[in-house]
């Protein structure tokens, strides 16, 4: 399953990601992990969070981001839930260029049995169909 909060630059989206995770965290039974684009969150997450950090990892593209998923789905079975933030921030790219993530995110949910819950700015008008039908 992949759940999206979207909306404006600055409405309080990573607040929301950040207090989902936490709830979410306390009753997990796996693995839970937040991918941002910086350590910042670092005292704002629940210690059962696995914070990455994605600039120590060089991802720069759609399909890096889907194979470092993979990966940590390979080392580590029991990851039940992906929480990403500032997707278009980290590929420094429009919402409306990202099919090929949210497809790949959506095969990686099917076969492996992960949630993702993801944040995307932009404006109602901007919202692309491949995203629409994740949207809460």
């Amino acid at each position: 399953m992949i759940q999206v909060i979207y909306g404006a630059k600055g409405t309080g989206k990573t607040k929301i990601i950040v207090d989902r995770a936490n709830e979410y965290a306390r009753e997990a039974k796996g693995v839970v992990v937040y991918i941002d684009r910086t350590n910042h969150r670092l005292h704002d997450l629940h210690r059962n969070i696995r914070l990455v950090d994605a600039s120590a990892y060089d991802l720069h593209s759609q399909h890096d981001i889907l194979s470092f998923i993979k990966g940590m789905l390979a080392a580590n079975f029991d990851i039940e839930q992906i929480f990403l933030d500032g997707i278009t921030r980290l590929l420094d790219c429009n919402i409306s260029e990202l099919r090929e993530l949210y497809d790949g995110m959506d095969v990686i949910s099917r076969d492996h049995g992960v949630n993702f819950c993801i944040t995307a700015s932009g404006s109602r008008e901007e919202l692309p169909d491949f995203i629409a039908k994740y949207v809460d």
